[in-house]
């Protein structure tokens, strides 16, 4: 049988895995050995990939921030922040509503997860928006759609495995997506404001007082400073990404247990127990995938991918117009770290004939990625905000709709079709 038609095969087994919900790390093993077995590979060709890839300083950041951010949230630190957000934005129409995306960038500075901003943001100003007359389940479309920023603003695990996979600077890929994620916010702000200027159940709320600012940032100032501390010692080359999770840890450990003192050790063991959950399963899932990767490169399989998209047309922006459908449906069918996993090894050549630069395409795979997980069957974020919002993804679908057609979609096309929105911040930072 035909190479190429027996990876087609094996890819399509590892979807239909996915879909009826077996374990990731079990989808990628089964499709892992299967691939072993009918290439007739031997053990000496698939271990030291292992052993050598996974020997990485970069993937120490993963562990490091995912328990950052558990410890912080412990700490009731995105409370402090959606009062903060709201002492200074929350009075104008729909302000709540903008507070809560806004929120979500700003909790994304700390977990690098979106699952995790919608978690804790969702759970603190969900009941607030309920009293001031916000439909339940428009909030919790909101709070889906806004979960992204999470993903976008750095930093961000996918563009962690990002920079592993294509050796690419993990601090330039986080940069990539902060000009998009603000575009982002910017846009769901005035979709926002669109969708609650004509709803009269709705309610003011109180008008901007200092007193109220000032009293949110002596409660909350250790919160607000976690992102300029960690991020800004990264971005100035004070310590490497993995190096600031350590630091971001232990800044945790500092505010949560001696600062605000809503930390115990019943709490502190129980997001370790959940980070070594969640970080072994994205190990094991690393683990086959670097061996599906090289397996992918010992039959040439994204030199043929390349060549092949570049003979359906020779119109660079076509091309970059079915990469980006194509991505979108592969984000509807995989998590974001499992479709990063798959997608940066086997496009990075393509996108290289293309003339699209590594950090450019780390952006279009984050976006991409983020706006698949709103979309079913998969939909991560819809479903995790449905039972945070205690209501169906069904009542809710209709106004996710609105913000990726008018916010995602056009975010993604600037990005593609625009370099300088992905690159010129890394460029002005770290390549001066």
């Amino acid at each position: 049988m035909n190479s190429l038609l027996i990876m087609g095969l094996y890819i399509l087994l590892l979807i239909f895995l996915i879909f009826i919900g077996l374990p990731l790390f079990a989808c990628f093993a089964i499709t892992c050995f299967g691939m072993i077995y009918s290439f007739g590979l031997r053990t000496d060709f698939t271990i030291p990939a292992i052993f050598v890839n996974l020997n990485s300083f970069t993937l120490m950041a993963i562990p490091f921030f995912v328990i950052s951010g558990g410890l912080m949230a412990e700490s009731g630190m995105s409370k402090m922040i959606v009062n903060f957000i709201n002492s200074i934005i929350g009075k104008i129409k729909g302000g709540l509503g903008f507070v809560l995306i806004v929120s979500c960038g700003f909790f994304g500075a700390i977990t690098g997860s979106s699952g995790a901003a919608i978690s804790a943001i969702g759970t603190a100003i969900l009941p607030e928006m309920d009293q001031y007359g916000y439909p339940r389940n428009y909030s919790t479309a909101l709070l889906a759609c806004s979960g992204l920023l999470g993903q976008l603003i750095p930093p961000s695990i996918p563009l962690i495995l990002f920079g592993m996979i294509t050796g690419t600077s993990v601090a330039a890929c986080w940069l990539s997506t902060v000009i998009p994620g603000i575009i982002l916010i910017i846009i769901y702000g005035i979709i926002n404001y669109v969708q609650c200027k004509n709803n009269f159940q709705i309610k003011d709320i109180e008008g901007f007082s200092f007193g109220k600012l000032l009293i949110s940032v002596k409660k909350g100032g250790f919160s607000l400073l976690f992102p300029v501390i960690v991020l800004g010692g990264i971005y100035s080359g004070l310590f490497t990404p993995t190096e600031g999770g350590a630091v971001g840890v232990a800044y945790a450990i500092l505010v949560g247990f001696i600062i605000y003192r809503s930390l115990n050790l019943k709490k502190f063991f129980s997001v370790v127990k959940d980070t070594i959950s969640i970080t072994g399963c994205i190990y094991f899932i690393i683990m086959f995938i670097l061996i599906i990767s090289r397996i992918f490169t010992l039959e040439r399989l994204p030199m043929m991918l390349a060549e092949a998209v570049m003979r359906l047309s020779s119109n660079r922006v076509i091309i970059l117009l079915l990469i980006n459908i194509m991505l979108l449906i592969i984000g509807m069918l995989m998590d974001d770290i499992s479709s990063m996993l798959i997608c940066a090894p086997l496009l990075f050549p393509l996108f290289q004939q293309l003339g699209v630069t590594p950090i450019q395409m780390a952006a279009i795979l984050a976006i991409n990625q983020g706006t698949g997980m709103l979309t079913p069957p998969v939909a991560t974020n819809l479903f995790m905000a449905s039972r945070v919002g205690k209501v169906p993804v069904a009542s809710f679908i209709r106004y996710t709709m609105i913000y990726l057609i008018f916010g995602n979609i056009p975010v993604l096309l600037l990005v593609t079709f625009i370099p300088q929105l992905s690159i010129w911040l890394p460029k002005i930072i770290l390549y001066r």
